[in-house]
């Protein structure tokens, strides 16, 4: 089990399905697909995506992840 650096990422969202499809691209795996979810869920995913960093991607069990941070911390 492995743990990369997001590079990239990118949504596509499925009208007849109602779902959003989330890939990353980390080093040196390329891109991975995350989950195709509900639009409801797939919102807190995408908002993780936009506004977090670093995040990382850990291939064996599928999962993204930010760095442990204090509460209240804004972005930079």
């Amino acid at each position: 089990m492995a743990t990369e650096l997001v590079q990239d990422y990118w949504l596509n969202y499925k009208p007849a399905t109602q779902t959003v499809r989330i890939h990353v691209r980390t080093e040196p795996s390329g891109w991975q697909l995350v989950n195709e979810l509900p639009v409801e869920k797939a919102v807190a995913v995408s908002d993780m995506l936009r506004n977090e960093k670093p995040i990382y991607w850990v291939t064996g069990n599928s999962a993204l992840h930010t760095k442990e941070e204090p509460p209240g911390e804004e972005e930079t």
